[in-house]
């Protein structure tokens, strides 16, 4: 009886000891644990939202980034069934850490708002709020009297944001599989990389974009093993 009681004991001491180390692996990454309440959305369009998503992740006071298809009438777009909307980047950010008008000027800088590209890659601010579209106008108003010039950029409401299909979220680091598995050991899916920080940085990182001194300053607490923390390091210094 004793030594049966003892085997009990250990058995249940082993699978509490299992318990803690599946814990302990499925716990998300500090920074994506510590996002500040009340975050604030932005939704733009200045091209390949490929590119368009590496250029905002990598800021600081941006928390979360996300692709997909707006602006447009199209019931339930896909890649090769646009209809009328435009590819654009979702945001989500701290206004006490970088204003909308902070992110206007990344918008701006990033792309060229003067040409009339086609819809699907055109210049375009979604604004969600009264507040947004006012600083908006003002903004584009600004700049075509800064330089003279009639911007092709159009301000409309948003109405509806249909993410993308998965194989373009988080591209860069899509195409990075040891630092995206990593990354996947705490998250379901690549979908919802959507919710993290983390995913956003690694991102804009892998695509050679973001404020480097941010991310020298946060890449310890991204929660990477050895291996991926190691070459994210190595491209930071």
């Amino acid at each position: 009886m004793e030594v049966f009681m003892k085997r009990i004991v250990s058995i249940m001491f082993l699978l509490a000891l299992i318990g803690v180390f599946t814990m302990a692996s499925t716990e998300i990454p500090a920074v994506d644990a510590n996002l500040p309440e009340n975050l604030e959305t932005a939704t733009f369009g200045l091209g390949c939202f490929w590119g368009s998503e590496a250029v905002f992740g990598g800021i600081s006071g941006v928390y979360r980034t996300s692709v997909g298809y707006a602006g447009g009438t199209k019931v339930n777009p896909s890649y090769y069934s646009l209809g009328d909307h435009t590819e654009v980047v979702q945001i989500q950010f701290d206004s006490s850490v970088i204003s909308y008008e902070g992110l206007l000027e990344i918008f701006w800088l990033s792309h060229n708002p003067y040409v009339n590209y086609k819809v699907q890659y055109m210049s375009l601010i979604l604004y969600h709020s009264e507040q947004q579209k006012e600083t908006a106008e003002m903004f584009v108003d600004s700049k075509e009297n800064e330089t003279g010039r009639k911007a092709a950029t159009e301000v409309s409401r948003i109405t509806e944001f249909y993410r993308a299909e998965d194989y373009h979220l988080k591209f860069y680091l899509q195409k990075d599989k040891e630092i995206l598995n990593d990354l996947l050991r705490y998250y379901e899916d690549i979908f919802a990389l959507n919710d993290s920080t983390v995913a956003a940085r690694l991102n804009s990182l892998l695509a050679g974009k973001g404020d480097r001194d941010l991310m020298k300053n946060e890449y310890e607490s991204y929660g990477l093993q050895d291996r991926a923390l190691e070459k994210v390091r190595k491209m930071l210094y």
